[in-house]
């Protein structure tokens, strides 16, 4: 009987600790959409980011769209977007 009970106390136990695990290593929201779309996302400190690199016809040539938020991407959120490697940032027409 008493080999039972501490067995069912240790899964008890075991299981306890297991649930609030879970939720700790949970993908955020916009760290989903961001990776869904491609992107690589990287969260320091308050502010998140997501980097979403795009070929063009010719591969020579990368659009970078970046977009910034505070907490998450659709809090103050900014985007920036450059193509490189070009001297004005701008792309070619037509190339994407």
């Amino acid at each position: 009987m008493k080999k039972t009970r501490v067995t069912i106390v240790g899964a008890i136990a075991a299981f306890a600790l297991a649930i609030p695990a879970g939720p700790a290593f949970a993908v955020s929201p916009s760290q989903q959409e961001c990776e869904a779309q491609g992107g690589t996302f990287d969260r320091s400190g308050g502010q998140v980011s997501c980097v979403i690199v795009e070929e063009g016809k010719n591969p020579k040539f990368t659009d970078t769209e970046t977009t910034t938020g505070q907490g998450n991407i659709g809090n103050k959120e900014e985007q920036q977007q450059a193509c490189e490697p070009t001297g004005s940032g701008k792309c070619p027409p037509g190339q994407f």
